[in-house]
């Protein structure tokens, strides 16, 4: 159940509104009278969703907006109101509102529109949120295992690499003058000179060191900046668009030391 904090100073549009949108069972209504009564709920109340009517005698909805958004950034607020002056818009855009609208004479299709609008922008915000949170799962994974990510821009020809990367080669971004980096430079700085002949052949085959699985992978030697030589494995895959033409290339870098040694004992 969706529950949504609706503020307005009339009595009646809170009682109608709480009737029409708890009606399709999705939501749940909290009424406010007031800005302040509404901050106290919102302290004692995690809410999904916000409601509010902009013209009130005590904060107006604009100013109970920017308060919210003091705190919160990211719950769904949406400005309700039978003022649709133009500055007010850009102001409640300005301070980040999630959505506005204009009250109307058919409350059918005005909650009808209300309540689609919330369930959107709850929608999308727990979108967002889910996706946040497998890109950081993602990343711990990756750390954990000791797996460095890159892209290749495809107008430079340069590498940029992330900051596992660097850890992986005992350094850091700053200390090597950035996260971008030519492949030559890649292979100068950091492989092991008995391997730089065999890396830049195979960075040099392109498209067709890409094998039948849709990736294309390498064993070589790398050199640590404390001098320690280790082993990693590189893969390396590549997207392409609707005509077949390759818009990016990307891949990944893991230490493989052990297993290594594992194979010459």
């Amino acid at each position: 159940m969706i529950e949504v904090l609706f503020t307005d100073d009339e009595k009646g549009m809170l009682r109608l509104g709480k009737d029409y949108l708890e009606a399709s069972g999705k939501l749940r209504v909290e009424m406010t009278g007031s800005v302040r009564e509404a901050l106290k709920k919102l302290a004692d109340h995690r809410f999904d969703a916000i409601v509010s009517d902009y013209l009130m005698p005590d904060i107006d909805g604009l100013e109970f907006l920017k308060t919210v958004r003091g705190t919160d950034d990211d719950i769904p607020f949406i400005l309700f109101t039978g003022h649709g002056r133009e500055e007010v818009v850009i102001q409640a855009l300005d301070l980040g509102v999630s959505g506005y609208m204009e009250k109307g004479y058919d409350n059918d299709s005005m909650f009808a529109e209300l309540e689609h609008r919330i369930l959107q922008a709850v929608y999308k915000r727990e979108a967002e949120e889910e996706l946040q949170i497998k890109k950081l799962q993602a990343n711990l994974a990756m750390d954990l295992a000791k797996i460095a990510s890159w892209e290749l821009d495809m107008k430079t020809g340069m590498f940029e690499f992330d900051d596992i990367f660097f850890s992986l080669y005992g350094t850091n971004a700053l200390q090597e003058g950035g996260h971008v980096f030519s492949p030559e430079s890649y292979v100068t700085k950091f492989v092991h000179p008995e391997d730089r002949d065999r890396v830049m052949s195979w960075i040099g085959q392109g498209e067709q060191a890409i094998g039948p699985l849709g990736y294309g992978e390498i064993e070589h030697r790398i050199i640590r900046r404390d001098g320690e030589v280790r082993w990693i494995v590189v893969r390396v895959g590549m997207f392409k668009n609707c005509r077949g033409r390759v818009i990016k290339v990307y891949g990944i870098n893991q230490d493989i030391t052990e297993r290594k040694s594992g194979e010459t004992s």
